[in-house]
């Protein structure tokens, strides 16, 4: 399976979209096999290039597993089939991977991904990137939880370490750019900073309340970064100000009195002008009815209020596509029992989802379908059914152009305004949670025995 995903790479650099790369080199094994390069100067079995690759289909695959990994490498001929069956090995040379590389190597894909955006899928023609956090739970181990402890609120050994992430990616591609991960709640504005470095002149950041500081709009306007984003606890009054129409008005917002702690020597100006509005969301089952935003475009002729209400609709997508990583990748639950293995196996996912968005949006400019109907589950289904055959070189050209047509075919059904209760039908099975310690539990066990 893994081998023949490396000639679904090679296979698609040479193919052609509707006047956009399919794939840019960054994916080559050329360019993994250079990044790579140095990470290990002695013949192994298990080489920098193969355990890569190996590590790539196993966050791809279902079953998550070491022994998985093996034994599918062992039958796609990656490694010989005289190998021992055993993971120490590949555990070992997982080891060796530098967390920096593959951190390298995922962001590369989302970077090159979103490059080869057409100008026309952007809004207004300008770049949207996405930011929100989230998190995700780790093995319960000392090394865990001393570098991302659990929840104050949960017990001593009762509860998991959790990894609190803010990430950053393209609304027209769906790219997954960068995480910053940290280890405490309430940290998510200082993660949010970290991932400035890849924003760029031109460029509109759509977020919710929490990215609406005066600070941080100030700082990304000076860097010429435009946002948009939903009032925080800020009071408007839609009376004052230059009045564009109803309930949207251009204001000025004074600088506070008290600039935050983490600012240092910056500084910021006197009065920033910022645009306020308001709108109602008129789709029976939503929780919000009414939703006002604040952005630093203040041009109501370039972007009128229908164009702005509409843009932090796609928001959801955000949500849609973390879930896409977390749930149907497995991202929700990592697997190591080091900070350092947890990382890597971070940076893996980012890695496989950007692959599998990169093959969505091929296949979506291809038959000029809209990406969003395009199944990821799907999508992730085809990579591995068509990376477990094996066969030359230009017959997999042929495979992977099948692959892109059966992806814009079977599409989503397009359902954008359904009515859904926010319950859950099947019921859990009734099992006792655990108050205390596995330890004290089994103490009393066997006290009761």
């Amino acid at each position: 399976m893994i081998v023949n995903m490396s000639c679904i790479v090679r296979s698609a650099l040479e193919l052609k979209t509707a006047g956009a790369e399919i794939l840019q080199t960054a994916i080559s094994l050329e360019v993994v096999t250079q990044t790579l390069s140095g990470v290990d100067c002695r013949h192994r079995i298990y080489d920098a290039v193969t355990t890569w690759l190996m590590f790539l289909g196993q966050v791809l695959a279902p079953d998550h597993s070491c022994r998985n990994a093996v034994t599918q490498a062992r039958a796609a001929r990656l490694i010989g089939p005289k190998t021992s069956v055993h993971t120490g090995a590949y555990c070992q040379a997982r080891d060796r991977l530098p967390e920096a590389t593959l951190h390298v190597l995922a962001a590369g894909l989302g970077a090159h991904l979103t490059q080869s955006e057409r100008v026309a899928e952007r809004w207004h023609g300008r770049p949207v990137k996405v930011v929100d956090g989230s998190s995700t739970s780790l093995p319960d181990t000392p090394a865990n939880q001393a570098a991302y402890p659990q929840p104050s609120a949960q017990a001593t050994g009762c509860g998991f370490p959790v990894l609190y992430l803010c990430t950053l990616m393209s609304l027209a591609s769906g790219a997954l750019l960068d995480f910053t991960v940290g280890g405490s709640a309430g940290g998510e504005l200082a993660l949010w900073r970290q991932l400035w470095g890849l924003l760029e002149s031109g460029d509109i950041v759509l977020g919710d309340r929490l990215y609406c500081g005066y600070a941080d709009l100030a700082l990304l306007r000076a860097r010429g970064v435009d946002v948009v984003a939903r009032l925080g606890r800020r009071k408007t009054d839609f009376r004052k100000g230059r009045i564009f129409c109803l309930q949207d008005h251009l204001t000025s917002w004074a600088c506070p009195k008290l600039p935050p702690a983490w600012l240092g020597t910056q500084a910021l100006p006197a009065a920033m002008p910022m645009r306020e509005l308001r709108f109602r969301v008129e789709v029976p089952g939503f929780r919000t009815e009414t939703i006002t935003l604040a952005t630093t475009l203040t041009d109501p002729e370039k972007y009128s209020k229908e164009d702005l209400a509409a843009l932090y609709f796609q928001r959801w997508q955000m949500e849609l596509r973390l879930r896409d990583i977390k749930s149907v990748l497995g991202m929700d639950k990592l697997r190591t029992t080091t900070p350092e293995r947890v990382r890597k196996e971070l940076w893996m996912y980012l890695a496989a989802y950007n692959l599998i968005r990169t093959l969505m949006y091929a296949a979506a400019q291809r038959k000029k379908v809209p990406l969003a109907r395009i199944s990821f589950q799907g999508c992730r289904q085809r990579l591995l059914a068509a990376a477990a055959r094996r066969c030359s070189a230009q017959a997999f050209r042929s495979l992977y152009r099948r692959l892109l047509r059966e992806l814009a075919h079977d599409l989503n059904p397009d359902r954008p305004f359904r009515i859904e209760p926010r319950a859950v039908k099947r019921r859990m099975k009734q099992y006792d949670l655990m108050v205390q310690p596995r330890a004290v539990l089994r103490r009393k066990l066997m006290g009761a025995a």
